[in-house]
């Protein structure tokens, strides 16, 4: 009976499985991410309504929270490493 050695039964998905499976689990992160920069966004412009001005903070993290895969892919690209950046796929 022959037994294949170890790392040859750990690595049964390629590359290109992984980056798929990372891009799927992204793009759901993202999504909930963006959904809630949104709610956010909406909740501060409720309290600069009501006269509150910390309204104004929660309007500024919930646009850093729905763009934040947008500002992370651009750092990437300003760094150079544009092979490092996976797209968000649902």
């Amino acid at each position: 009976m022959h037994i294949p050695p170890i790392p040859l039964i750990l690595a049964q998905a390629d590359l290109n499985d992984l980056r798929d499976m990372f891009s799927l689990a992204l793009g759901v992160i993202f999504f909930f991410g963006f959904v809630y920069g949104i709610f956010l966004i909406w909740r501060g412009a409720r309290k600069i309504a009501d006269g509150d001005s910390e309204g104004y903070s929660s309007i500024f993290g919930g646009i850093i929270i729905a763009a934040a895969g947008l500002i992370m892919s651009a750092f990437f690209v300003l760094a150079g490493l544009d092979q490092a950046v996976i797209t968000p796929t649902f």
